[in-house]
């Protein structure tokens, strides 16, 4: 059956204050036991001890039935607040006291001289018996008689004082009363307690389960009231977040189905009217040519797109390695370049290079650095407006390589710079500008850089410019001689 969280917090709650009452309980029994007993051992063993030297010499005089009496009123006075009884080496009671409420003195005999025959005093407590109706203690003394001229010690019996203490019952019994009245109180106001805590706890987290509902039926504007700092207000926090991410990732993916469709549909429109063209004879032969080439490109161009999602796929599942060797980002920079100097002259766009010394090597995948490099200048030059400027840098630094790529132009917004990374991500400024792409650039950038376990960001002044900056672990410089 399943439980609530009410009552799971209850029980565990009850389950608790129980242990404690076993644990308590009986630990206050017996310290408050050991407590009384300890103040009390020293003064009835002085008790029985005064009574003992008392009555060592007493088989040594002759007394009457007055004196005896006598002498058991001195023995009454020398044991205190104790109950004294005196008995012989036999075990029988020589002496015993008016009042001996809670103990069947008759019941007393040879067992307790004999605990003392060695000549030490003894010291217990005895629990209710057939002897002792109550708690009591118990201390016994040797009585014994020395020869001064033998020396000779002579066992003559043993003196008793006994204590009865009820009111370490009475006090037990008090502590046991408090301790339930009090932890009848505990579960009561645990029950409050757990009943309004427990509705305080649900309320956002019923929400949540509202709220998980409706997104997974493809609402996304669900939200929840954040109305505490606490866990579950930050828990409120992370699950609004989730939603927003949610939704955002929902909008790239509508976004990306509408601009893979496009690109598709554009080129295959284009590649299905000229063909249709050509074969219905519409298109002259001397026309064949210039449009069978269109054709071409527009291939080419569904082939770049197809390649670069296989590739951001591979790339996220790991399935392409990066072997590390040391590579030269002076010269990859160079290449790249060149290898886009048409675009560069066709927007008249000034190339500036400043690279680190005559070489520059980093530890990296010579093909997927490239693919980086080119990804990189082939997005500042789409951004780049014509006659504009863009900078590449290379710089050794603290056993690292730093490679910047910087173009003026309508820069990043902050708001669009954090999403700029994820996989198609288009901004409203990208659409205008780059009308082939589909958000996918910088996404296996990003992931490259991420496999090689180095670091890259983007900064961004908008109106003036963007600048890429990636860095990598230094590699073995060499000189040439």
């Amino acid at each position: 059956m399943r439980k609530s969280l009410f009552s799971k917090i209850f029980i565990t709650q009850l389950l608790v204050s129980l242990t404690i009452i076993f644990l308590v309980v009986p630990t206050l029994f017996l310290l408050i036991g050991d407590y009384f007993i300890s103040e009390q051992e020293e003064l009835i063993l002085q008790d029985a001890v005064r009574v003992a030297k008392l009555t060592e010499h007493i088989s040594e005089y002759e007394l009457g039935a007055e004196a005896w009496e006598i002498f058991e009123k001195g023995i009454e006075f020398a044991g205190s607040q104790s109950i004294m009884v005196v008995l012989n080496a036999e075990g029988k009671i020589l002496s015993e006291p008016e009042n001996s409420a809670g103990i069947n003195i008759s019941n007393i005999g040879k067992e307790y001289v004999d605990l003392v025959r060695s000549g030490e005093s003894v010291v217990k407590v005895y629990y209710k018996d057939d002897t002792f109706n109550e708690q009591t203690l118990v201390a016994i003394a040797p009585i014994e008689d020395v020869d001064a001229v033998s020396g000779k010690v002579e066992f003559l019996g043993a003196s008793m004082a006994l204590r009865p203490m009820p009111q370490i019952q009475s006090l037990q019994n008090r502590i046991i009363t408090i301790v339930m009245m009090a932890q009848t109180t505990a579960w009561v106001l645990a029950f409050v307690v757990s009943f309004f805590l427990t509705r305080q706890i649900l309320k956002p987290i019923k929400k949540m389960r509202t709220a998980a509902k409706s997104i997974a039926s493809g609402n996304f504007q669900e939200r929840i009231p954040v109305t505490s700092a606490d866990e579950i207000g930050q828990l409120a926090q992370t699950f609004n977040s989730m939603i927003q991410s949610l939704d955002e990732l929902e909008k790239m993916r509508a976004s990306f189905i509408s601009d893979v469709s496009h690109e598709l549909r554009t080129p295959m429109t284009i590649i299905g009217g000229f063909v249709e063209g050509i074969l219905d004879g519409t298109i002259a032969e001397e026309q064949k040519t210039k449009y069978l080439d269109i054709v071409l490109s527009e291939i080419k161009r569904l082939s770049r797109l197809v390649n670069d999602l296989l590739e951001s796929s591979r790339l996220e599942q790991g399935k392409i390695k990066i072997e590390k060797t040391n590579v030269d980002m002076n010269r990859i920079t160079a290449e790249c370049i060149i290898a886009y100097e048409k675009s560069l002259t066709d927007k008249k766009i000034n190339v500036n290079l400043e690279l680190d010394e005559e070489e520059c090597f980093a530890l990296a995948d010579k093909d997927a650095i490239k693919r980086v490099m080119i990804n990189l200048i082939d997005n500042a030059i789409k951004f780049t407006p014509e006659g504009g400027d863009i900078e590449v840098t290379t710089e050794k630094t603290n056993g690292k390589v730093k490679v910047s790529v910087k173009n003026s132009g309508e820069g990043i917004s902050k708001d669009e710079l954090r999403h700029i990374w994820e996989r198609f991500y288009k901004s409203d400024k990208s659409r205008s500008f780059d009308k082939k792409g589909v958000g996918l650039g910088l996404h296996i950038v990003k992931t490259i850089i991420s496999q090689h376990g180095g670091e890259i960001y983007a900064e961004s002044e908008e109106g003036s410019f963007a600048c890429f900056t990636f860095i990598l672990d230094e590699g073995i410089q060499t000189k040439k001689g």
